[in-house]
């Protein structure tokens, strides 16, 4: 995901592709959730697209390029502290990349929609629908599964909530204007996007198994 206070040459392409992907499946998938009935088709399958695009949002924060990269961006909690206090102070700072809470922001949430997602995998909606892998464990398990698939998506509520009012936040407050980084960014190479490729149809190859082969008996 893009997190408040980027700067609109840090992000190539494919990360700003996955974000606004990510940002349309997570609204979708919220919408026909709730609508239930023959929309839970297209909730399962919207679940399964975000799990492919988490899938290669993980090997992207390894092999992408540097601000993409986990460890261009995740700081320890003396430098988070260190940033709170300059916004406190009524400093902007605007570094290339994630600040430091927009790091930590970016974790919470791919680790947020991968249990969701992941979840998904193993609930029963208690009508027609259940997630490919219920038949491979107990419905003790299915029940559980559903349980905690209930509970992280009102914590996503809360945790998208607070993502969009950070934004306003810069946008508004800091007049730092983030809502274009998530727009234009940085030129990315032809063979950077065709890596991109590649790691993603390795993720929704995977995601495939998962659904479709896997479950097979």
């Amino acid at each position: 995901m893009i997190a408040p206070g980027a700067q609109a040459s840090a992000w190539d392409l494919p990360t700003r592709l996955f974000h606004w992907a990510l940002t349309v499946l997570v609204v979708f998938s919220y919408v026909t959730g709730k609508l239930g009935g023959e929309w839970m088709t297209w909730h399962m399958r919207s679940g399964y697209t975000i799990l492919a695009l988490i899938g290669f949002r993980l090997a992207w924060g390894f092999v992408g390029p540097a601000p993409a990269r986990f460890a261009s961006f995740l700081r320890g909690p003396a430098t988070t502290l260190a940033y709170l206090r300059t916004l406190r102070a009524g400093n902007r700072p605007a570094p290339a990349g994630h600040n430091p809470l927009g790091g930590w922001n970016v974790v919470l949430m791919l680790a947020l929609l991968a249990l969701q997602a992941g979840t998904g995998l193993f609930s029963n909606d208690e009508s027609a629908h259940e997630g490919p892998l219920a038949a491979k464990v107990s419905d003790a398990m299915v029940d559980r599964m559903s349980a905690i698939h209930g509970w992280v998506q009102l914590v996503l509520v809360v945790v998208v909530a607070l993502h969009v009012a950070a934004v306003l936040f810069y946008q508004l407050g800091l007049r730092i204007d983030v809502v274009r980084s998530m727009v234009a960014g940085a030129p990315t190479a032809p063979r950077t996007v065709a890596l991109a490729a590649a790691f993603a149809a390795a993720s929704a190859a995977v995601v495939y198994w998962l659904v479709v082969l896997y479950p097979k008996p």
